[in-house]
């Protein structure tokens, strides 16, 4: 899969990057930012854009879901902050959620 991998926590970008990489996945951008992400998935038409939820200042990650939202793009949520109104808004926004630190759940979202 083509991958763009976004979360504010660089530690957390390069596990992501790492782990997914050797999962055979193409990752074509990372960012630290929603505008980043924005701009990322623009440029590189990926399949899979991953994205956290607490990006700090700027576009959150639903937010981000919401501008990128296009067919043949799969959103995911990943956050630590998983309750039914993320969920739901989410699901409203075309998102899949994922709860952070579950790093098999997370290459079942990407796999579909």
């Amino acid at each position: 899969m083509r991958l763009v991998v976004v979360d504010n926590d660089e530690a957390v970008l390069e596990l992501l990057r790492l782990d997914l990489g050797l999962e055979g996945h193409d990752i074509l951008a990372t960012a630290m930012d929603g505008d980043g992400a924005v701009r990322a998935c623009d440029e590189h038409e990926p399949e899979v854009l991953i994205v956290d939820f607490r990006l700090g200042p700027g576009l959150n990650g639903l937010e981000v879901a919401r501008q990128v939202r296009r067919p043949g793009l799969r959103v995911v949520l990943h956050t630590n902050y998983v309750t039914p109104d993320v969920v739901k808004t989410a699901t409203e926004a075309g998102a899949i959620v994922v709860e952070k630190g579950s790093l098999h759940a997370l290459r079942r979202a990407v796999e579909g």
